[in-house]
């Protein structure tokens, strides 16, 4: 009775606590708005030194990231983001047949992580919650 009382204990450590190695992964969550309201769709991406680190769709403003459909959260580290959101992705298919040439929601900008401006600094052992307001004035010449 002893021994099935310790496996079933262990079994609960087990499954509240993440159910095993998340390979070093820490959560990420957020909101991105644009001009003041929540983005209403869209997907947040993060780069590291090494390429894309993590990708979360952005739904009603908010947003978490993963580094796979099956992998929650990013490694810990300084990222460059991109926001990308599209009325019409470009590249589309028309119903005349035709490819879209795009129709962004946001200014295109905020697409290129190099052009982007948003930076983020992922920690462990906290809560990694950013915001991102996004302007349609981004990148206009002054």
């Amino acid at each position: 009775m002893s021994f099935r009382w310790i496996a079933v204990s262990i079994a609960m450590l087990l499954v509240f606590s993440g159910c095993g190695n998340n390979g070093g992964r820490v959560v990420v969550i957020g909101v991105v708005t644009f001009d003041g309201k929540p983005l209403e769709d869209g997907s947040v991406v993060f780069s590291g030194e090494k390429g894309a680190a993590g990708v979360g769709k952005v739904v009603n403003g908010n947003f978490s990231l993963s580094e796979s459909g099956e992998q929650p959260g990013v490694q810990p580290g300084s990222y460059t983001v991109l926001v990308q959101s599209w009325f019409e992705e470009l590249g589309s298919v028309q119903p005349n047949g035709s490819f879209s040439p795009g129709k962004p929601r946001i200014p295109l900008s905020y697409m290129d992580a190099k052009k982007s401006g948003l930076t983020a600094e992922v920690k462990s052992g906290q809560t990694n919650k950013f915001t991102f307001d996004l302007s349609s004035k981004h990148g206009e010449k002054k």
